[in-house]
């Protein structure tokens, strides 16, 4: 990693992990790779040792925290009674260490409450600052705010569906998929732009006011561009 390389963490939450060796996969060298709590097990799973584990720990089997504990992971412990899921100390944490890039894994899982939370939380104003993905086998969602413009590479016939989360989404423009858009106003709570299709490997989304949330499903796996 040079200088002027971005700083990218990995957070592996404690929702569902369908496919460990293809989460493993996501990971690079250089990653900065932070457990929530429970998701210690996750990175275990995967091969992995994390830099630090995050949260009350309530998820966390012991005679693994002292496994750990003895190979030097840092631990940061929260009280049980607080007021932010372990995913959300997580995020500010890799925010306060300067990362430019974070990319969530096992952020859902079975219950959903916690599934929508957590899609709301990556939407956040305070992680403005990095490029935040969630990858769940091959769906990746990402949120862009007004004046923003995002590249999502693919194959023809992937899936592309845009959420928006503010009560308005002004000036939504998109290219090369089945049913573009050219200053489009979205509402909140409209399934408008829910299963579109792209029909190149390469489209193209800009906003210029509001918060959307946009939701990939890729048949090639291929990552997305910011």
């Amino acid at each position: 990693m040079t200088a002027d390389s971005p700083v990218r963490t990995i957070i592996i939450a404690n929702g569902q992990l369908s496919d460990p060796a293809e989460a493993r996969r996501r990971i690079r060298p250089g990653d900065q790779v932070i457990c929530a709590d429970g998701g210690t097990h996750h990175a275990r799973g995967m091969g992995l040792t994390p830099d630090v584990v995050v949260g009350d720990m309530d998820s966390l089997d012991p005679g693994l925290r002292a496994e750990l504990e003895a190979a030097d992971v840092r631990f940061v412990v929260h009280p049980t009674r607080k007021d932010e899921t372990d995913l959300e100390l997580a995020l500010q944490l890799a925010i306060a260490e300067g990362a430019d890039e974070i990319e969530i894994l096992a952020m859902l899982g079975g219950r959903l409450d916690q599934s929508l939370a957590n899609l709301l939380l990556v939407a956040q104003a305070e992680w403005a600052p990095a490029r935040v993905q969630v990858t769940e086998g091959n769906q990746t969602a990402w949120p862009v705010r007004g004046g923003q413009e995002t590249t999502i590479k693919g194959a023809c016939g992937d899936l592309l569906s845009l959420v928006p989360l503010s009560a308005l989404v002004i000036g939504v423009t998109l290219e090369g998929v089945e049913w573009p858009l050219l200053g489009a106003t979205l509402r909140f709570g409209s399934t408008l732009t829910v299963s579109n299709t792209l029909t190149a490997t390469v489209a193209r989304l800009s906003v210029k006011e509001g918060l959307i949330l946009v939701v990939h499903q890729s048949s090639e796996k291929e990552e997305v561009t910011q």
